[in-house]
């Protein structure tokens, strides 16, 4: 349906753009909230930011208070073997040590989930500078970063209740405009939905960022399987904390506006967004005592429909439709 005449916040047309109306099912009040999809670049945006969001960020909201994950830490030897490693595979550098350290330990299993992007990202030594923004008071993306010896190292977050340091990781409790750089690699894993204003953000990454540094962002995506199949039962709507769920084109356009050219994206969604949809569809919050996240064991999911679950999940990553994309900002 088209409501009223609205004016969208990345490309600024305003038109009567078509109307969605989503529930809070996160924690199952079924609350309703009004979001219009652009007509123009497809962004999906809530129409009117609520004055009271705090309330929707309880105390067992999931960053608030993360598993803290122990730092796996061998002898001073296997850990710098381990390093050469690293930083053969991802700097080309001390092939003949690290050809020698191959028979000594595994690489990090880390290592093949994070390396590919940070190679994208151009990461050239273990003395870059790394800040998460929106982490919540735990970061696991810094957390991995130090597992393979990186050491500069900081998280940013607003909303958490007060300074912490997590396994040596300092986060801090303020906004990103709030934050002093140079940083060589700024990263927004899943935090950019829940920003006000998109482009006032991501101007303030480029400000922090060294010449040529790099801007990572994962977000929910429109443009997907997952939205055509399930509308508002779209279990990464999250209505109201995700304000925007982007298009490719709205993206894209967001990250010019505050200087950035789009190097390279790739989508990364999993089952989670087939089978919290399909909770959802069937009236069950994500938080549910019978949710398949809380208890598996509880969950009306059988064998067969979470394998389909998952193929779905790789089938529309594969096609370019995944519901979940990872978005590589070059500083222009």
């Amino acid at each position: 349906m088209t409501g009223d005449l609205y004016r969208c916040r990345i490309c600024h047309v305003a038109d009567k753009h078509a109307i969605y109306l989503p529930r809070e099912m996160m924690f199952g009040t079924k609350e309703e909230f009004e979001y219009f999809q652009c007509s123009s670049c497809g962004c999906l945006q809530i129409s009117e930011i609520p004055a009271d969001i705090a309330r929707f960020y309880p105390s067992n909201y999931y960053s608030m208070n993360p598993q803290e994950q122990p730092l796996t830490q061998g002898s001073v030897f296997r850990m710098t073997m381990e390093r050469l490693r690293v930083g053969n595979a991802l700097f080309g550098r001390n092939y003949k040590l690290a050809k020698l350290a191959s028979y000594i330990v595994d690489m990090p299993y880390q290592l093949n989930v994070i390396g590919p992007w940070l190679k994208k990202c151009q990461i050239q030594s273990f003395k870059a500078r790394f800040l998460d923004v929106g982490c919540g008071s735990a970061s696991g993306w810094l957390h991995t970063l130090k597992q393979l010896g990186f050491k500069n190292l900081l998280g940013v977050d607003p909303y958490i209740e007060k300074n912490v340091n997590v396994n040596g990781i300092n986060i801090m409790k303020q906004h990103i405009d709030q934050t002093a750089g140079p940083f060589d690699l700024v990263s927004l894993h899943h935090s950019l939905e829940h920003i006000p204003n998109q482009t006032d953000a991501l101007k303030a990454v480029n400000n922090i960022l060294t010449p040529g540094g790099f801007c990572l962002v994962r977000i929910p995506l429109v443009s997907s399987l997952v939205w055509e199949q399930y509308g508002t039962d779209w279990v990464e709507l999250d209505a109201p904390r995700h304000f925007y769920l982007h298009s490719l084109k709205s993206i894209k356009l967001a990250g010019e506006q505050a200087g950035f050219n789009l190097v390279d994206n790739c989508w990364d969604s999993t089952e989670f967004e087939f089978w919290g949809s399909e909770q959802y569809r069937r009236g069950l919050p994500l938080m549910s005592d019978t949710s398949f996240m809380r208890n598996p064991a509880l969950s009306n999911f059988t064998y067969r429909e979470m394998t389909d679950f998952r193929a779905r999940a790789e089938s529309a990553n594969k096609e370019g439709r995944g519901g979940r994309g990872c978005f590589f900002f070059q500083k222009s």
